[in-house]
C-alpha cells in the first residue's frame, strides 16, 4: 500500500530547492530510493487525504492474519503453504492486495516471514520480534499465540475506553442537538412577540430577546455558521489532530496522566514478557518494548534505563530509577534477577498496570456519566427558562 509524500529536494548542480510529490510504501523506503538515485532529500512529509472513512483502504488486520496462520500451521502446513492458502482465499473473494498476498510475494523470493513482515507497511514491531523469536526456536505457532495474547490484552483495554466513551458522547450529542434546535428553530418563532417588550425587559430576559431577534434576522447566517462548525469538527477528527489534542488535554491533570501511563506501561511490560519468553536478551527486548506506543517521556525514560542496564546496572533498579515501575514492580523484577524468570515477572507487572487502568476507567465512567447528564440537563433547561423569561415579564405587566 503506497502513500503520497511531499518531498523537498536539493539540486546539487544548481543549488536550488524543489518540492514535488512522490509515491512510496513508507518514508524510509522513499528516502532510500532518493538517496540511491543521487538526490538529497531535505524534508519528507506525508500528504493527508481527507477522505470519508468508507473510501479509505482498510488497514490490514494483523491479529486476524496471525490467528488464521497459527491454525493452519498447527494443522500441519508449512509457513509458505499456509500463507499461500490465505492468499488464495483472498483472491477468490476479489481482494488481490491483501496482507497474505503481500507476504507471499516476499516468501516466494526466499525471504523469511519476519523479513517479509519488516517490509510490510504497518507491521507491529512486537509482531516482527515475536515471529523472529519463533523462527529461532522453530515454534512459530507458539510465537503467534504469544503475540495474540498480547494483542488481546491491548484490545480489551482499548475497548473498555471506547465503551466508556459511548454514553458521554451520546448524551453530549443529544444535548447539543436539542440546544441548537431551540436556538435556531424555536427561538425565531418567539422573536416577534419579544419585540414588543424589547425596551422594558432587563437582565437575562433582555439578553434572550436580543439573541432571539438576531437569530430571526440572520437565520441563514446562523444555520451556515453551525454547518461550518460541524464540518470543521468532522475534518478535525478525520485529520487525527482531535485525538492528539484530546490526549494532551486529558493528561494535564497529574492523576489522569499517571493512569494513562498505567495503560502504556501495561503494553510495554506485556511486550517485554513476550520478547523475553521468545529468547531475546534483556537489552534487545527493552529496545523492542520501547516501541509499544509509549509517549515521548516514557520512551525517553526507557532509553535511559536501557543505557544504565547496558553499563551493567541492575535491571530492577534501573527501571525504578527511570520511574517505570513502583516498589512492587521493582521487587518483582529484583526477584526475577535472582531466579531468571524475567518473562513471568514482566507479565505480572503488566497485569498489575492493566488492572489499575481498568479500575480507573470504571470509576471515571461512574463519575462522568451523571455529571455530564446533569450538565446537559442544566444547559437545555437554562435555555428553555431564559426563553420563557420574557413571557413571564409580559404576563406581569399585563396584570
Amino acid at each position: 500500500m503506497s502513500q503520497t509524500f511531499r518531498v523537498r529536494l536539493l539540486q546539487e548542480a544548481s543549488g536550488s530547492v524543489t518540492e514535488e510529490l512522490r509515491e512510496a510504501p513508507s518514508e524510509a523506503a522513499l528516502r532510500a530510493r532518493l538517496l540511491a538515485d543521487g538526490l538529497v532529500p531535505l524534508g519528507i512529509r506525508p500528504v493527508r487525504r481527507f477522505l470519508p472513512q468508507w473510501k479509505r483502504q482498510a488497514a490490514p488486520s494483523f491479529a486476524l492474519f496471525c490467528r488464521e496462520l497459527r491454525t493452519l500451521i498447527q494443522a500441519g502446513m508449512t509457513v509458505v503453504e499456509a500463507v499461500d492458502t490465505l492468499s488464495a482465499r483472498e483472491r477468490a473473494m476479489g481482494n488481490g492486495g491483501s496482507l497474505a498476498a503481500q507476504l507471499l510475494r516476499h516468501l516466494e523470493q526466499g525471504k523469511s516471514l519476519s523479513t517479509a513482515l519488516v517490509e510490510t507497511p504497518g507491521a507491529p514491531s512486537v509482531l516482527v520480534a515475536a515471529v523472529k523469536a519463533g523462527e529461532r526456536t522453530s515454534d512459530l505457532a507458539q510465537a503467534l499465540d504469544d503475540y495474540l495474547r498480547f494483542d488481546t490484552m491491548i484490545t480489551v483495554l482499548k475497548r473498555k475506553v471506547a465503551s466508556a466513551a459511548i454514553y458521554p458522547a451520546l448524551v453530549t450529542t443529544l444535548g447539543v442537538g436539542i440546544s441548537l434546535f431551540l436556538l435556531l428553530v424555536v427561538m425565531p418563532n418567539f422573536a416577534r412577540m419579544y419585540a414588543q417588550v424589547r425596551g422594558d425587559a432587563q437582565g437575562a430576559a433582555s439578553w434572550m430577546i436580543e439573541l432571539s431577534l438576531w437569530v430571526s434576522d440572520h437565520h441563514a447566517l446562523a444555520l451556515t455558521a453551525v454547518a461550518v462548525l460541524i464540518l470543521a469538527a468532522l475534518a478535525w477528527g478525520w485529520s487525527g489532530m482531535a485525538r492528539r489534542q484530546v490526549m494532551v488535554w486529558i493528561q494535564k491533570p497529574a492523576y489522569v496522566r499517571r493512569k494513562v501511563e498505567d495503560f502504556q506501561l501495561a503494553m510495554m511490560y506485556q511486550a517485554l514478557a513476550l520478547m523475553l519468553k521468545g529468547g531475546y536478551p534483556m537489552t534487545e527486548a527493552l529496545a523492542v518494548a520501547s516501541r509499544s506506543a509509549l509517549d515521548d517521556n516514557l520512551a525517553r525514560s526507557l532509553r535511559d534505563a536501557l543505557a544504565r542496564i547496558e553499563q551493567g546496572a541492575p535491571v530492577a533498579q534501573s527501571l525504578n530509577d527511570a520511574h517505570l515501575c513502583d516498589e512492587v514492580g521493582r521487587r518483582l523484577m529484583a526477584a526475577a534477577e535472582r531466579n531468571g524468570s524475567f518473562h513471568l515477572a514482566a507479565d505480572v507487572v503488566s497485569r498489575m498496570h492493566g488492572e489499575r487502568f481498568e479500575l480507573f476507567v470504571e470509576r471515571l465512567t461512574r463519575i462522568v456519566e451523571p455529571v455530564l447528564l446533569m450538565a446537559v440537563a442544566l444547559m437545555v433547561g437554562g435555555i428553555v427558562v431564559m426563553m420563557y423569561l420574557p413571557v413571564f415579564d409580559m404576563a406581569t405587566r399585563l396584570r
